[in-house]
């Protein structure tokens, strides 16, 4: 029964992830076309993690060095500095980077960290039930085991426990925790042309920004914030005032 279970689960992520390369990642009602700086500091920030998948260190150093030259109050850029003189052993500037990202930024330094799946998931938002089994699967969440969460979430779905766009913004965490970011905006995309919540503005805008698409990430947080949705409000002033 547990490999049906798991087998629905992919096969349910099938057409959302088949709808992922037509994206458009500006849709959203920002006030801010980032295409207009997408050379600049932003598009230097995608240079960099490019040049650290291809083990280019140094140069993403100097990348980030440009961005923290121009833009010495953004977060992300020190976080991401940081990484990649961690990787170079030079680990105390990577100290000094990240304190300052902390100090700038709290939430930034959560999100542009990799592989931290329990202090990510702390930042989305979620449905609020009192649900034994959906209890669980924050419990999975939070040890790591975002699969087995996942699968609970099918099952929950299956035995109509989640209703649909529940389910989806469910599924959107955890690829969103996954660090799948594209297929977390197409399960977000897919809830919200159905049901427009906070908490999925919410979530969404926070994926936005993890593929540096800050204009409509901010602009869904706000969004959010206008509905009444409290953390993002929070999370609009840490991560969007640069």
């Amino acid at each position: 029964m547990r490999h049906l279970i798991l087998f629905l689960a992919l096969v349910l992520t099938w057409p959302l992830v088949s709808q992922v390369s037509q994206i458009d990642l500006y849709q959203s009602n920002a006030r801010i076309d980032q295409r207009q700086f997408g050379n600049g500091v932003v598009g230097d920030l995608l240079k960099g993690k490019n040049l650290v998948r291809q083990g280019r260190w140094e140069e993403a150093i100097l990348t980030y060095d440009n961005i923290v030259a121009q833009w010495p109050n953004w977060a992300p850029a020190y976080t991401k500095r940081a990484m990649a003189k961690a990787k170079m052993g030079r680990q105390q500037e990577a100290t000094a980077d990240l304190q300052m990202a902390q100090r700038l930024s709290p939430n930034s330094v959560i999100l542009f960290s990799e592989r931290n799946p329990s202090s990510k998931a702390q930042l989305l938002a979620t449905v609020e039930t009192e649900t034994p089994k959906l209890n669980h699967v924050y419990q999975l969440k939070q040890r790591g085991l975002l699969q087995q969460a996942e699968v609970t979430i099918v099952e929950l779905y299956e035995e109509q426990s989640l209703p649909a766009t529940e389910a989806a913004l469910l599924r959107g965490n955890i690829q969103l925790l996954l660090e799948n970011h594209q297929h977390a905006i197409a399960y977000y995309d897919w809830a919200l042309d159905r049901e427009t919540k906070p908490e999925l503005l919410h979530n969404r805008g926070l994926a936005r920004i993890m593929t540096f698409n800050f204009p409509d990430g901010c602009a869904d947080l706000e969004q959010a914030q206008a509905m009444g949705h409290t953390p993002s409000a929070d999370q609009y002033v840490d991560l969007c005032s640069f």
